[in-house]
């Protein structure tokens, strides 16, 4: 499999810096404005940064997150420039849900970014941005309650139970990831792939080789098994396209399916879930960031799925229109089109988070 170019994990990390202290009370969205009478709205492309609007529209249509993001209130003049973030993040989508135009300009918060050296304007992988983009987040949170509130909504949290295979030692790891990293590899006869076998296989035993164990005192091959210590609010899956082959970095365009609800019990089985969880565990379906062209020039955009009329929407830039759920089939990819949509990043919210109601995913 040639599978290279990642990182295995992408960690969230702990906010270090001190607190500022918000001053005024800021409504939280209700979603009630817009052509499309649900604060669905686009955003003005500022150069190279084909990452950051996907991003930023996903966040802001997503009812959870921004209730709680909105309990910062306002910032004073007291608060540093470095420490605004947040802030400049509650006032674009404030902007979004209370705009008349087709698409808002997101200067400020791209220069808070900007300002702590995030990379956005190079051709980069929508999951690394959005971990650096959250990690940012996060650490300028003025309140430590509501920075947990927020890194509890999307972490992941995975336990690994490690063998060593030479004296049986058995020890435990744990992981918080952002996004879970499923491994795309090619295809020689163009098999297509599903969501669920992808998760599945994640989840099964593997061999990790020169792990070192204090009981051996030297290096070995441990068996590692993972399982879920707790039952994420946000499962957010990075489908992981890229691999390098010969120094050049390609795409691979192979069919990965995925299903608008997940029955983690039933593609995990009990033994990879919290003991406590042993019931029908759902997820619907709540966004697509996908990417079009080729690893080295591409544009990314995203399917949303509306929690007022309970419709999926693509957003592109400054265009936003209203599509159907055939349309978000059409990000599966596809070997013959080397340019076309492919799913890179899947949101799924647990269901009962999600009002079901008409024009549901079916």
């Amino acid at each position: 499999m040639l599978d290279d170019g990642y990182a295995d994990i992408q960690v969230l990390e702990g906010a270090v810096s001190p607190r500022v202290a918000a001053v005024r009370p800021v409504r939280c969205l209700s979603y009630s404005t817009g052509k499309f009478k649900n604060g669905a709205v686009g955003l003005c492309n500022v150069g190279g940064t084909s990452c950051l609007n996907p991003l930023l529209q996903t966040l802001y249509m997503y009812k959870e997150f921004t209730d709680l993001l909105c309990r910062i209130g306002e910032a004073d003049d007291h608060v540093p420039a470095e420490r605004r973030f947040p802030y400049e993040l509650v006032a674009l989508f404030m902007d979004m849900q209370d705009s008349r135009e087709d698409a808002v300009p997101p200067y400020r918060v791209l220069r808070c970014l900007l300002m702590a050296k995030l990379t956005l304007f190079a051709e980069v992988d929508v999951a690394d941005v959005f971990s650096s983009f959250w990690n940012h987040l996060l650490q300028n949170m003025p309140d430590r309650p509501l920075e947990e509130a927020l890194r509890s909504l999307f972490t992941i949290s995975l336990e690994d139970r490690l063998t060593c295979q030479r004296c049986h030692r058995q020890s435990c790891a744990h992981r918080d990831l952002v996004s879970l990293p499923l491994r795309v590899s090619h295809s020689k006869y163009h098999r297509k792939l599903s969501l669920e076998r992808a998760l599945w296989r994640y989840f099964q035993d593997s061999y990790e080789e020169e792990n070192f164990c204090p009981k051996c005192g030297r290096n070995g091959r441990v068996r590692k098994v993972p399982r879920l210590r707790s039952l994420p609010r946000t499962l957010t899956v990075h489908l992981m396209r890229l691999c390098k082959s010969r120094s050049q970095v390609q795409k691979i365009n192979r069919t990965v399916s995925f299903p608008p609800t997940l029955d983690l019990l039933e593609i995990l089985g009990p033994e990879r879930l919290p003991e406590d969880k042993q019931q029908t565990i759902q997820y619907r379906l709540f966004a697509v960031i996908a990417h079009s062209g080729t690893a080295t020039c591409g544009h990314f955009s995203s399917y949303i799925h509306s929690c007022r009329d309970k419709g999926w929407y693509f957003f592109n830039d400054s265009c936003v229109c209203k599509v159907s759920w055939d349309d978000v089939k059409c990000t599966y990819g596809n070997t013959a089109f080397h340019w076309g949509s492919t799913a890179s990043l899947l949101i799924y919210v647990h269901s009962d988070a999600v009002t079901s109601g008409p024009g549901a995913p079916p």
